[in-house]
């Protein structure tokens, strides 16, 4: 069982003529949807609004086969976000963050009778106080595996002065984390981020993950393990629409493997772990949103891959 805990956050994006629409998105819940969407049976420690988006987020991740046994409903708004779209496909966002449920202080869930369980954190919902400081002591009392997204953004760096403070303890304390080379370069600006990756590696006595995946855009991703073995895949090429929850997705296809094969399975099949991870990210680049591949959808998608490669 993965349990994912974190935030959902409502996208309102550009249409037509000046006018928005509405995208359901935030990374954790993104995340969640990915997963399920490949097979894995995934739980989500949500808080949700009482206002029409906090039903919306519900109803998608039911939908997607996410189990709910966990998630709270409180008399507090829905986390929402102006979302801009470059030319490029890639996402910025204004986040409006202020009494939002997702970062209320509940209890999360506590293990079951299964030490095999994996808890993720990740995105705002890590950062953001009091939610934030929940997080952190369940991740910390997890008997299984514990999983971390970086994700960073503006807003936390620039609304929560401990932010950096708090990512170096989070990485200390899971088994697995997936940043982006932005994520890195935001957080550490002067230092190049398989450097830091590395550091985080040696954990210099107060902990250390065993794996860390990089992600790198049209680059692909890295997998860096303890002892110095380095794998690089590169991404598939696809007609990207936009890269919302792409990286999201990415993470998704990792706790799929985790919690099919466990760590030690995906440490030595890291290449083919990281394959299928660039394959699920770049499919959800080609369709509006945050997006998310079933898993007919990826296997489909790299057996035409191998096939062609075979050509």
């Amino acid at each position: 069982m993965i349990i994912v805990s974190g935030e959902n956050v409502a996208d309102l994006l550009p249409a037509e003529s000046g006018l928005m629409y509405t995208a359901l998105g935030g990374g954790p819940a993104n995340t969640a949807v990915a997963a399920a969407r490949l097979g894995a049976e995934v739980s989500f420690a949500a808080r949700f609004g009482s206002d029409a988006f906090g039903t919306a987020f519900r109803n998608r991740l039911s939908d997607a086969g996410v189990d709910l046994r966990h998630a709270v409903q409180l008399d507090a708004s829905s986390a929402l976000a102006l979302t801009r779209i470059d030319a490029d496909g890639s996402a910025s966002y204004d986040f409006w963050l202020r009494g939002a449920a997702d970062f209320a202080a509940t209890d999360l869930p506590e293990a079951g009778p299964d030490a095999g369980e994996i808890r993720h954190i990740g995105s705002l919902a890590a950062y953001w106080p009091p939610g934030a400081d929940v997080a952190e002591r369940w991740i910390e009392r997890a008997p299984g595996t514990v999983t971390f997204d970086v994700n960073l953004r503006s807003i936390v760096l620039g609304h929560q002065p401990d932010a950096v403070r708090r990512l170096e303890r989070l990485v200390r304390r899971a088994d697995v984390v997936k940043a982006s080379d932005e994520d890195l370069r935001m957080a550490f600006p002067d230092v190049a981020p398989e450097e830091t990756a590395r550091r985080w590696l040696d954990g210099g006595g107060l902990g250390a993950p065993t794996l860390i995946v990089l992600t790198l855009g049209a680059e692909g991703a890295v997998g860096l393990l303890r002892g110095g073995r380095r794998v690089h895949v590169p991404a598939p090429r696809v007609e990207v629409v936009d890269t919302i929850g792409a990286g999201d997705a990415a993470m998704g296809a990792l706790l799929t493997r985790l919690d099919a094969v466990g760590l030690d399975a995906v440490c030595e099949h890291l290449e083919e772990t990281l394959r299928f991870a660039v394959a699920v990210a770049a499919l959800a680049c080609t369709r509006a949103g945050a997006y998310a591949p079933s898993a007919e959808e990826v296997d489909a998608y790299l057996g035409a891959a191998t096939a062609l490669g075979s050509t």
